[in-house]
């Protein structure tokens, strides 16, 4: 009779091919959050601040529209025989009522820079994963809302390529951590979309920290 098989010559000690193929597994979960590390790091900070510029624009508009009920209650109550006050309480509600209006488009913008943040980082992600550099893609920009008289420039724009009712006069300002494009226009009087222009941001979350900017301003800063 020929030689019976006996099994392969590795003792106890080999590991099995299960036990390898976790350790692998393990090993490439590992490394992958390691490359991913940086990339969310980079990003938590500009997402706080979104998010708080969220929470307080939200914050805004409930207490306006509650002091807009209020008046319009009282506004109610009021008769012909108080005319005078009636007419004064109405043209109050009306600067009110705009007032809100303002801050639901500037909420609105907020959310279309979140929105545009979440995709930019969803794609570096989805790059990251595929192995190949993000690279920068434009992204269309946001729908602006009507502007009012103060917003209207004085004399037509040069035709250079910008937004036509974005201010050529502003300020240098050094990004801080936890800066957004959104807080930096609501502190220094300007919009979104001027400063994303001037400074050539494919999208809010190409903004980075200790980076001199230019932030377009009027040259009467609106009260």
């Amino acid at each position: 009779m020929g030689p019976r098989f006996e099994g392969s010559g590795c003792g106890q000690g080999c590991p099995r091919g299960g036990e390898v193929f976790g350790w692998g597994m393990r090993r490439g979960f590992a490394l992958l959050f390691l490359s991913l590390a940086p990339l969310f790091a980079q990003n938590a900070a500009q997402f706080a601040g979104m998010q708080q510029d969220l929470a307080d624009l939200r914050n805004e508009v409930e207490k306006l529209k509650l002091e807009n009920a209020d008046l319009r209650d009282a506004l109610t109550k009021s008769k012909a025989g108080q005319a005078p006050a009636a007419n004064q309480a109405e043209t109050v509600a009306k600067l009110r009522a705009e007032i809100l209006a303002e801050v639901d488009r500037r909420l609105k913008q907020q959310g279309v820079d979140v929105n545009a943040a979440l995709a930019e980082q969803a794609r570096q992600v989805n790059a990251a994963l595929a192995g190949k550099p993000a690279a920068p893609v434009a992204t269309r920009p946001a729908p602006t809302a009507p502007t009012t008289a103060a917003d209207k420039p004085a004399a037509s724009a040069p035709d250079d390529g910008f937004p036509p009712d974005m201010p050529r006069t502003g300020i240098k300002v050094r990004v801080k951590s936890g800066d957004s494009v959104s807080k930096l226009a609501r502190v220094h009087g300007s919009k979104s979309e001027w400063i994303l222009a001037a400074n050539k941001l494919a999208s809010p979350a190409a903004l980075r920290a200790d980076v001199d900017i230019f932030i377009p301003q009027p040259e009467t800063l609106p009260r």
